[in-house]
């Protein structure tokens, strides 16, 4: 007679319990795809952030993505107008100086918070829902302060050009001595250094000025080219308001 499964009153107690049903899986949607997007963005780089990666962020076949974004570029695109979602736009009845300082320093700090957005947004054309709105509310505050059509669109392009420039001064020399194993006062502090040692008659303001220049990666140097700016926009205004 053969032995039973298990012996005698054991079997039942002793058996690993049946696993939990899995819940249904989240289906894949255009929203979610881009969150996830973001996601690897900021893990990954833009280098990082492709059909595949995306797929294994999601749990998912590339192919299944394709029924919701096209290709690549798509995607970036869809990517850059999500991060543009979350800058914030100034109270209505601002000032138009306050109200361009406002965007500006909120774009940048946006740009800042995600790993190669300034790459990616300075790669792409953004022209999504997001980045219009924003622009549709440079372009018209600008154009109730007295600029025309003209002025209004060059200045709110400068405005995003000049902030998503800025951030990438910032953020790409940062990356590569990142990846070089420096940190940015590691890196200031050996240029100092040697700048130290050069000869005193071949750059004399330099060895006074570079602790001023390599401080360009804070706010204050963005804060004093953004304002220069938006005083420059004030003295062009063809018909103040």
């Amino acid at each position: 007679m053969s032995q039973s499964e298990h012996p005698p009153f054991l079997g039942v107690w002793t058996d690993p319990a049946d696993p939990e049903p899995q819940a249904p899986r989240e289906p894949l949607s255009r929203s979610r795809i881009v969150a996830a997007a973001v996601r690897v963005l900021d893990r990954d780089g833009v280098e990082g952030l492709s059909m595949r990666t995306l797929a294994q962020e999601l749990h998912t076949a590339a192919t299944s993505l394709y029924r919701h974004v096209h290709n690549k570029g798509e995607l970036l695109d869809l990517t850059v107008d999500a991060v543009m979602a979350e800058v914030a736009l100034p109270p209505a009845g601002t000032d138009w100086r306050t109200a361009l300082r406002l965007v500006a320093m909120d774009l940048r700090r946006v740009l800042m918070s995600h790993r190669d957005a300034a790459v990616l947004h300075g790669s792409r054309m953004a022209i999504g829902p997001n980045a219009l709105s924003r622009m549709e509310y440079l372009c018209s505050t600008l154009l109730a302060a007295g600029f025309s059509e003209e002025e209004a669109a060059a200045a709110g392009a400068t405005i995003i050009n000049y902030t998503v420039g800025s951030v990438l001064g910032e953020v790409m020399p940062t990356s590569a001595l990142e990846a070089s194993g420096y940190t940015w006062d590691q890196f200031a502090e050996e240029m100092s250094r040697r700048v130290a040692a050069l000869p005193l008659d071949r750059y004399p303001t330099m060895r006074r000025m570079l602790p001023m220049l390599l401080g360009h990666h804070h706010d204050q140097p963005f804060e004093y080219g953004l304002d220069a700016l938006i005083a420059g926009l004030a003295a062009r205004r063809s018909s103040p308001a």
